[in-house]
């Protein structure tokens, strides 16, 4: 009864349970009713009670919102109850600064506390204390549990058993008599989608299109619900697959489960996708966002920039295509004209052609003969720059938390990283045999043709570097100088023509040019030929210059062999 209205406490009551993962909320349900019990008892009014945080910790460990924790707050703010009622103070929270914040809330809005069959005034000093105390008791004893969980779940990871959610392609068994878990043993319908992922995807296949294909099969994940590219990503990178125990992204040990890759063509192909996949180089697309063979493949011999598709005119030719030509995107974006560029129907042939013949070569089983000497190597490779990868993420959370200073964190950064980099290329090199597995045959050529384009990118990026040259076999350096020396002579000769110089429009004209032919050789943006430049001197009368320009052309342009360095990665 409240002394200043004469009138019932108006009491609130709420009740959670830590640990429910069945939702049966026998706790609560048993929490609320000794809480009613208690109002019933002091004759207060039960107005609200909260009991919908089933299976929600208190904790500052916890992971998971308490939803009505946070209505139950509100309320007692807005000033529509007495008193709270709870089973025990843990019930309300497990972590110190929780405490503070209710114990404020309720100490100013006149809101009294009670539990164990005691009711406590947060207004008093003595009541503060006594709720203090076992507020700082709930949260040592939350973080003794929790400590001896985390020791449980370090010493399982060293024996290798299992933890968590079990892994695709697996089943527990368990003892039925105490329930115990006994051993982790393999689904064979199961595995063999894991193995057929691992296989496809270590071969060119694209997360995306794999996954579309798994769901128009029917498969489903281990939760029921579609693969997504996420999901399987995790599954071909994830060691478990190799009968191995991993604790924070880092493998620790074997595993007590038997590996489902156990085969070295298997064991390859899981490190190859790791390798693919973890590449920080490495581009993703919308599918079949995928159009041009080289777009993104090559490099620029000038500037060392990335080449990429262009069109050379909107105007669709007579096929319907709209003629295609690749450049470096870098010069391209800058505004000038492209360091280097060759027809997208040039390049394609020539590269594809030579990787036709490579694959056809007699000797070419070389780059899949690696038994398991070679996926090892890799595989321990790729562990060690996981290791330091481990140690650089470590030194950055420290450097954040102020535990080291940012010049030690730079210093191991510099350190490390080349290190890291250096380990994964090597791997890289070691993984190509997954990519080619399958298309290493004498009718290569025949086969090429009806790869996707995806999968034929993947095969290139295993077997060789390209690099574009410029179109002339002058100095890339010296070229360009004579192209903008020449762009320059060209324009002081059109307007030195006449009293009033000659306009672009009409030396196009009378050259049978277009305009924007002529502004580009002016520009340097387009090199015209010797002979396109005695025309050009000759219509705007200073034919005895025509030599002397003519001689700034740089030299006859290159064929493709000449124009586009092949740098192989594996020597046959």
């Amino acid at each position: 009864m409240s002394q200043a209205t004469g009138r019932p406490l108006r009491a609130v009551i709420y009740a959670r349970v830590s640990s429910d993962p069945t939702n049966r909320g026998k706790s609560v349900t048993d929490q609320v009713a000794e809480c009613r019990r208690e109002c019933a008892h002091r004759g207060w009014d039960v107005v609200e009670v909260f009991d919908a945080d089933n299976d929600r910790s208190a904790s500052r460990y916890a992971t998971k919102e308490r939803t009505d924790y946070a209505r139950l707050v509100e309320y007692l703010r807005a000033g529509r109850a007495d008193v709270l009622v709870t089973w025990e103070s843990s019930r309300a929270q497990r972590d110190l600064e929780a405490y503070l914040n209710l114990r404020k809330i309720a100490e100013s809005n006149g809101v009294q506390w009670s539990y164990k069959g005691r009711l406590y005034d947060l207004s008093r000093t003595d009541d503060r204390f006594s709720t203090g105390l076992d507020a700082l008791l709930d949260e040592r004893e939350s973080s003794i549990t929790r400590d001896r969980v985390l020791r449980g779940k370090r010493s399982s990871a060293e024996q290798g058993r299992p933890n968590g959610r079990k892994l695709y392609g697996y089943a527990r068994e368990y003892d039925p008599r105490s329930g115990e878990f006994v051993r982790s043993v393999i689904r064979e319908d199961q595995a063999a989608v894991a193995r057929e992922a691992v296989r496809r995807v270590a071969g060119g296949e694209t997360l995306t299109a794999l996954c579309r294909e798994f769901n128009r099969r029917g498969l489903r994940t281990n939760t029921g619900g579609p693969w997504q590219a996420f999901t399987l990503r995790a599954m071909v990178t994830n060691p478990g697959y190799l009968g191995k125990r991993v604790r924070h992204g880092v493998v620790i040990g074997e595993a007590e489960w038997p590996a489902i890759l156990a085969t070295g063509e298997e064991v390859q192909a899981f490190y190859a996708c790791v390798q693919r996949l973890g590449d920080p180089g490495r581009t993703t697309t919308r599918p079949g966002g995928v159009r041009h063979l080289m777009t993104g493949l090559g490099t620029c011999g000038v500037c060392g920039g990335r080449i990429a598709a262009s069109y050379r005119s909107r105007t669709a030719g007579p096929d319907g295509e709209r003629p295609t030509r690749y450049g470096c995107r870098t010069s391209a974006d800058d505004g000038g004209g492209f360091c280097v560029s060759i027809g997208k129907g040039t390049l394609d042939r020539y590269v594809s052609d030579l990787v036709v013949a490579r694959l056809s070569r007699p000797d070419a089983a070389e780059l899949l003969a690696d038994g398991s000497g070679r996926s090892e190597e890799s595989g321990a490779l790729l562990a060690e720059a996981a290791e330091k990868r481990a140690i650089l993420d470590e030194t950055a959370d420290n450097a954040a938390s102020g535990a080291i200073s940012l010049a030690m964190a730079a210093r191991i950064e510099a350190t490390l990283l080349p290190e890291v980099e250096a380990l994964e290329a090597r791997a890289q090199q070691l993984s190509a045999g997954p990519v080619l597995r399958g298309l290493v045959r004498s009718d290569a050529s025949a086969l090429w043709p009806g790869l996707p384009v995806t999968q034929q990118r993947e095969v290139i990026s295993a077997l060789m570097d390209v690099t574009l040259l410029p179109s002339g076999v002058d100095d890339p350096e010296d070229a360009r100088r004579k192209r903008g020396e020449l762009g320059l002579r060209l324009r002081e000769l059109r307007k030195g023509c006449g009293p009033s110089g000659m306009g672009v429009r009409q030396l196009a004209r009378l050259a049978g040019w277009t305009e924007h032919k002529v502004g580009n050789a002016e520009r340097a943006k387009q090199t015209p030929t010797a002979e396109e430049v005695r025309l050009w001197c000759r219509l705007v009368g200073a034919g005895s210059r025509a030599d002397e320009l003519a001689a700034l052309v740089p030299a006859r342009r290159a064929r493709p062999a000449e124009r586009v360095r092949i740098t192989w990665k594996h020597e046959l």
